[in-house]
């Protein structure tokens, strides 16, 4: 015949506890890491008052107790500090604490006055993870080429153009219409090019070793050079 030991419901909730650490210079002002899912074990004594302390930069919105008849609950003005004081023996019940940055919940109990009753009990905030990024190298950046030669009628030559391996870039002169543009092609093919107009400059939407360039019976070529300026 087997014997099973029945243990309260609070002894079984404080098994699972947080206790509080002593601190070395006085074992009555204690710390304690604070954890959302994490309940805090107090151990009280009758007679003797313990100061809750939170984060400087929160702010105690409500307080609920198990048995408000066994314990004193009191927030101080501005509600960042907590004081409790057991009010019979073996007082033994729950709290909780919601504030506006966190929630709180302890178990609470009374017992005799020992040398590590708590006196003041503050809590420390598990500092936030940051996690090291290494710095990615910028791309590249482009290579502009200005190499290019430029021949015809007066009227369409651009003032400079170049190009950044992708897109060719016209600067033309103010109040110049814009000649119609033709990539020159295998031979002496050509094709009218996908451009648009911002203000003095045309940007084309490729790159080729010649354009053309033509506005009635006047007609331009813009080349890129044979070996580029370094």
């Amino acid at each position: 015949m087997s014997t099973r030991l029945l243990l309260p419901p609070l002894l079984l909730l404080l098994t699972a506890a947080a206790l509080p650490v002593p601190g070395v210079r006085d074992p009555h002002i204690q710390t304690v890491l604070h954890d959302d899912d994490q309940v805090v074990q107090l151990v009280g004594a009758l007679g003797w008052q313990i100061t809750v302390e939170f984060a400087p930069d929160e702010r105690i919105e409500t307080v609920s107790i198990g048995d408000a008849l066994a314990w004193q609950v009191t927030p101080n003005k501005r509600a960042r500090n907590l004081f409790l004081k057991p009010l019979i023996k073996n007082a033994a019940t729950n709290m909780t604490v919601m504030t506006d940055r966190r929630r709180y919940v302890f178990a609470l109990e009374a017992g005799a006055r020992r040398a590590t009753t708590p006196w003041v009990v503050r809590f420390e905030y598990p500092r936030p993870v940051v996690v090291a990024i290494e710095e990615l190298p910028l791309p590249p950046q482009p290579r502009l080429n200005f190499a290019y030669n430029s021949k015809g009628a007066p009227a369409l030559l651009p003032n400079r153009v170049w190009d950044n391996g992708t897109v060719t870039f016209f600067e033309f002169p103010e109040a110049v219409p814009v000649p119609a543009i033709f990539a020159g092609g295998p031979g002496k093919t050509e094709s009218l090019v996908n451009s648009a107009t911002r203000g003095r400059v045309t940007v084309v939407q490729q790159t080729a070793p010649r354009f053309t360039l033509r506005s009635g019976k006047a007609v331009a070529t813009v080349s890129v050079a044979a070996t580029p300026p370094l």
